[in-house]
């Protein structure tokens, strides 16, 4: 990139949308845009930001999670908070998708949701 390089300190107190904008550049650069792998030795950057900004979630129990523009990961769609239980009763009973196999995963990201009203 052709850009300066800043300090980590600088990045992650950029507002959020600039800072999400270049995770996904450095995807798009470095990673051939595909989502960036996470564990827990290499947390996904948006949850580092959510974490060292201190952003706090207004809700317990949300409907929907929406899914990490970086890192693919199912997220709070109000702070973007990455610690998140999503539970799913695709399987005929309520469970924590965390242990679903990748192809029941993809399954339900494939689902489309509508609203009957």
């Amino acid at each position: 990139m052709s850009e300066q390089a800043i300090s980590t300190e600088e990045l992650l107190s950029l507002p959020r949308d600039e800072f999400i904008n270049r995770c996904k550049a450095w995807c798009d650069e470095f990673n051939d845009g595909k989502p960036m792998q996470t564990s827990e030795e290499h947390p996904c950057p948006v949850h580092v930001w959510v974490v060292y900004n201190e952003k706090a979630c207004s809700q317990d129990t949300i409907p929907h999670i929406a899914q990490c523009p970086v890192c693919d990961q199912p997220i709070c769609p109000d702070c973007m908070n990455h610690s998140v239980h999503q539970l799913s009763r695709v399987t005929g009973y309520v469970s924590n998708v965390s242990g679903w196999n990748a192809g029941k995963v993809q399954e339900l990201k494939d689902r489309v949701r509508t609203d009957l009203k």
